[in-house]
């Protein structure tokens, strides 16, 4: 049976630890600063930019996007064709870098996630297809699950 000593006992414990825990989470002295905060982007590769050259960026965008009438023909894009065989359980990482270093995707991460957020990564064929720069991710993704009409499919 608990006696009152024995609750009090048990209440001054916890007290005490919630005391103990409370000191040292404000002693900590690692504070993230605006230095600290700037090195441990640049180790990733990013920076940190204020709120107005954010906006400043944005509206040059905008702005880049813009047509704009000229008199100049259209510059040709080059166009890359890639026969891109996936073997047997690839990962889709493996052949996604594939169709980065062939310039057939502008970003292999991105097309992982396309696939995955389409649900395609499951039904990815062993095969040789045939795939250029041309075609979106949605159109890469339904032919090497075979979910096209086979157009590109190398036997």
């Amino acid at each position: 049976m608990m006696t009152k000593q024995t609750i009090r006992s048990i209440a001054l414990g916890m007290l005490f630890a919630t005391s103990v825990i409370g000191a040292a989470y404000y002693m900590e002295s690692d504070t993230l600063t605006t230095t600290k905060l700037h090195e441990s982007l640049k180790k990733e590769g990013l920076i940190a930019i204020s709120e107005s050259e954010y906006k400043k960026l944005k509206e040059a965008a905008k702005q880049d996007r813009t047509p704009s009438v000229s008199s100049n023909p259209p510059s040709s894009k080059t166009v890359y064709v890639y026969l891109l065989t996936i073997q047997k359980g690839e990962a889709p990482n493996d052949f996604a870098q594939k169709l980065e270093d062939a310039h057939i995707v502008p970003d292999a991460d991105a097309f992982v996630t396309y696939l995955e957020t389409h649900g395609l990564t499951r039904d990815v064929r062993a095969g040789t297809y045939k795939v250029h720069s041309g075609m979106s991710y949605g159109e890469i993704g339904n032919l090497i699950t075979n979910k096209s009409d086979k157009n590109g499919v190398i036997p």
